[in-house]
């Protein structure tokens, strides 16, 4: 009787039920080869297509994630980046990984790092606390792994930008005193430069009224001492006026529209003068009036310009309070999916955690050089017998 060789039958069974993973895996891991070498390339975009491919054939791979989120941190997103980041970081966790889970923070820390400068320029408040966010994932991944030293030196470098922009932020409110004080300023000496000008409208129109009754007849000692006392005023309100363009071309405030009144008022105080010099108090007065006019409306100017500038600000803030918000809930969001999906615990996908972290260049903030840290960790490798 022949034999039937059952155990030979059954291990075929076994490796076609086992085939569909096997093919699978084989997928995964020559999309993630591709990606990688597209990756060293600097084809960024093509290896996020790779990375795309192979995390829907295995979503639950925290390399995967990882190597997304490098690939998203090359092209510049370094919100989706930090999203993906924090997915690798919970699935190495899961996975009891520190390594990867160290090198998933320190990039999340990096992320965060370029959200801040990005803020710094935009909203220094807002930046500190994003350099905040981004020491403390710093911090994490030096706790998780000691070996990974660059971690410690961007810790510092986040401190250190921290406390640029805490210093920034302290001059630009300097400057905004010292703003406010010189808009005080030039509002109490447009009012009293109108309150001269009405006064010296009033003196000439006295003037005009006695030279009436006293039937043509002037006191040039009279006449002289208001044109002196016109001369005066014009060159304190040119004075002004010369202040306010040095003020504008600075771009420490916008003053023109209100300067645009000042200038007229000295063309009608530069006609009254010359009116009481010829004997012409009464057309000095209407002259010297229309000048006071001309102040009162640039004080108003000055005013309006104030109020529409406090409220561009108040705008802007409301926006970016805004964009911040959407992002906050947008990552909330994705937060409790993470959660979700870590509930059904981690696959092994048989990747090894890898490379150091690649170096970033310095850049130029504020005018001013200081090292920036931002370095990406480079992508984890596909071991070859995978």
């Amino acid at each position: 009787m022949q034999r039937i060789c059952l155990p030979a039958v059954a291990g075929i069974i076994l490796l076609l039920f086992f085939l569909p993973d096997l093919l699978q895996a084989e997928s995964v891991r020559s999309l993630v080869q591709s990606g990688n070498r597209a990756y060293e390339q600097g084809d960024y975009t093509k290896s996020l297509d790779n990375y795309e491919k192979a995390s829907q054939l295995d979503s639950d791979s925290a390399v995967v994630l990882f190597n997304k989120g490098n690939a998203f941190y090359k092209l510049g997103n370094y919100a989706d980046a930090f999203n993906l980041y924090e997915q690798a970081a919970a699935k190495a966790m899961t996975e009891n990984n520190p390594k990867l889970e160290a090198q998933s923070r320190y990039n999340m820390g990096n992320s965060a790092f370029r959200k801040a400068e990005a803020l710094s320029r935009e909203n220094p408040e807002m930046s500190l606390d994003e350099f905040s966010r981004s020491s403390e994932y710093f911090e994490s991944a030096v706790r998780l792994d000691p070996e990974l030293t660059e971690a410690g030196h961007n810790l510092e470098v986040s401190r250190t930008a921290a406390k640029q922009v805490e210093e920034m932020i302290r001059k630009q409110q300097q400057q905004v005193q010292q703003q406010q004080e010189a808009n005080e300023q030039t509002k109490q000496e447009l009012e009293e430069l109108s309150r001269q000008q009405n006064e010296a409208a009033r003196q000439s129109a006295d003037a005009a009224r006695q030279q009436a009754q006293e039937k043509g007849g002037r006191s040039d000692e009279q006449l002289d001492g208001l044109a002196e006392k016109q001369q005066e005023i014009t060159e304190n309100t040119k004075s002004l006026s010369d202040r306010l363009e040095r003020m504008s071309k600075s771009g420490r405030q916008n003053p023109d529209q209100a300067n645009e009144h000042i200038k007229k008022a000295i063309e009608k105080q530069e006609k009254a003068r010359k009116n009481l010099q010829e004997n012409s108090p009464e057309q000095a007065s209407i002259a010297q009036g229309a000048a006071a006019e001309e102040l009162q409306k640039a004080l108003q100017k000055l005013e309006q310009g104030k109020e529409e500038t406090q409220k561009q600000k108040d705008n802007r803030q409301e926006q970016e309070n805004s964009k911040n918000n959407g992002e906050k809930e947008q990552q909330e969001s994705a937060e409790e999916g993470e959660v979700q999906e870590a509930k059904d615990g981690p696959r092994d996908d048989g990747f090894p955690a890898g490379e150091t972290p690649d170096d970033i260049i310095n850049e130029e903030v504020e005018g001013r050089k200081y090292r920036r840290s931002g370095r990406a960790t480079g992508y984890i490798p596909v071991e070859r017998d995978w």
